[in-house]
C-alpha cells in the first residue's frame, strides 16, 4: 500500500506547526516536507523552530524531509564540509537535495540521511554515476516537484513516462497532491505535482498517483486537508474502501444506504453494482417513484419492486442511462468524485458520504 505524506512551511510558526504534526501522526503521516530555501521564508526564525519540530517528529516515530541545495548554505552561513554535523545536530531524518552536490557528497551523507533526489532530473548517466559511488538505487527516493503557479504542473503523458522509467531503474517514487482547506500562499492556487490533479478530488488524485503512476508515496503539497479528506484517505489506506461524497440524497433512504458496500466480482460496463443490497433488503417493498428521472454519471439509484427479482439493488451510474420507472433515484455524487468510479474495480468496497 503507498503511503502518505504531509507538508508544513515553517513560515506558518512553531506552535501551529507542532499542532499540525500530532494530526497527521493521529491520520497516520509519515513522512513530513519542508523547505530550508522558500523565498518567502526569514532564514533568521527557522533553526530554532526546526529543533522543535524535529524533536516532535522523532518522539512519533516520524520523518522530516528537507528540501536542500547549494543555497542552503550561503544563506545558513555553513561549510559544505560541516553539513552532516549541522543536520544531524537538527535532527533531521532525510534531504531532498535539489542542486549543488556532488554524487560522492550524496553518498557521504547518505550514511547518516536518507537521500532524496530530484525525479525530473534522473537519467541514465545520473543512475550509472550513482551506481559507481556505490548506490544501490533502490535504497534511493525521488521527489517530484509541485507546481504553484497554474498551469505549470505535469502533463500525464509526461508524468507516466517519466515515472516508468524511475519505476524500472529499481527508486522509490514521491509526487505531490493538493489539500483542500488550507492552501499555501503567495499564489493559493494549489500545490500538485500534476496539472490536472489542481482541483481534483484529494482521494482521486491520491488513487491516480498510486495506481497509474507508479508512485509509492504522496505528499500533500498545501499546508492543510480537511478533516473530511484526511479521513477518506485513511479509510483507504486502512480499509480499502472508496468514499463518494454525495451532493444531494433522496429523504427516504434504504437502511443499509450508509453501510459498506462491495461491487460485484463481474464488473458491469454502465454501473457500480451493490452485490450484497439486494439480500439485505430481501423483505423491503420498494415503491416506484411519480416519475422516472434519467441517470446522469454519477446518480445512486435503487431497483423497484417492478424489476422483479431485483429489486434492492443499489446502483451507481458510470455514464448518462435514460430514466426507468423500474429504477428509483436515491441521490447523487458530486461531480469531483465522479473520476473514483474508474477504480471501483472487482469486489472493491465502497460508502457514501
Amino acid at each position: 500500500m503507498s503511503m502518505l505524506g504531509a507538508s508544513l512551511y515553517l513560515a506558518e510558526g512553531t506552535e501551529k506547526n507542532l499542532a499540525f504534526i500530532d494530526r497527521m501522526h493521529d491520520a497516520g503521516v509519515q513522512t513530513i516536507f519542508t523547505s530550508m530555501h522558500i523565498p518567502e521564508e526569514d532564514p533568521s526564525d527557522t533553526l530554532d523552530s526546526l529543533k522543535q519540530i524535529t524533536k516532535k517528529m522523532n518522539e512519533n516515530g516520524m520523518e522530516l524531509m528537507i528540501d536542500v541545495s547549494s543555497d542552503t548554505f550561503n544563506i545558513y552561513n555553513i561549510k559544505k564540509e560541516e553539513a552532516k554535523e549541522f543536520f544531524a545536530d537538527l535532527g533531521v531524518s532525510s534531504l531532498r537535495m535539489d542542486y549543488g552536490f556532488s554524487y560522492s557528497e550524496m553518498k557521504e551523507l547518505s550514511e547518516n540521511f536518507k537521500v532524496v533526489l530530484n525525479a525530473s532530473t534522473i537519467n541514465d548517466e545520473t543512475s550509472q554515476e550513482l551506481e559507481a559511488v556505490g548506490f544501490d538505487l533502490s535504497e534511493i527516493t525521488v521527489c517530484h516537484n509541485f507546481y504553484p503557479r497554474e498551469n505549470t504542473g505535469l502533463g500525464r503523458e509526461f508524468l507516466y513516462e517519466r515515472n516508468a522509467y524511475l519505476h524500472d531503474k529499481g527508486y522509490q517514487i514521491q509526487a505531490f497532491i493538493v489539500g483542500d482547506k488550507e492552501k499555501r500562499g503567495p499564489i493559493y492556487a494549489g500545490l500538485p505535482t500534476l496539472e490536472e490533479h489542481r482541483h481534483a478530488d484529494p482521494l482521486y488524485a491520491y488513487l491516480d498517483l498510486t495506481k497509474n503512476f507508479f508512485v509509492d508515496e504522496v505528499l500533500v503539497g498545501d499546508i492543510e486537508m480537511s478533516e473530511n479528506s484526511l479521513k477518506r484517505l485513511e479509510d483507504w489506506m486502512k480499509d480499502d474502501i472508496i468514499s463518494l461524497p454525495m451532493k444531494e440524497w433522496n429523504e427516504e433512504l434504504p437502511k443499509n444506504f450508509y453501510e459498506v458496500h462491495v461491487n460485484r466480482p463481474d464488473v458491469a460496463e454502465d454501473v457500480v453494482r451493490s452485490s450484497q443490497s439486494r439480500i439485505v433488503l430481501k423483505d423491503e417493498v420498494i415503491k416506484p417513484l411519480l416519475a422516472a428521472i434519467e441517470r446522469p454519471v454519477g446518480t445512486i439509484t435503487i431497483d423497484n419492486e417492478r424489476y422483479g427479482r431485483y429489486a434492492g439493488e443499489i446502483q451507481i451510474t458510470k455514464r448518462d442511462l435514460p430514466a426507468d420507472e423500474r429504477i428509483n433515484i436515491l441521490g447523487r455524487i458530486k461531480k469531483d468524485a465522479v473520476p473514483l468510479l474508474s477504480f471501483i474495480q472487482a469486489r472493491t468496497k465502497f460508502t457514501f458520504l
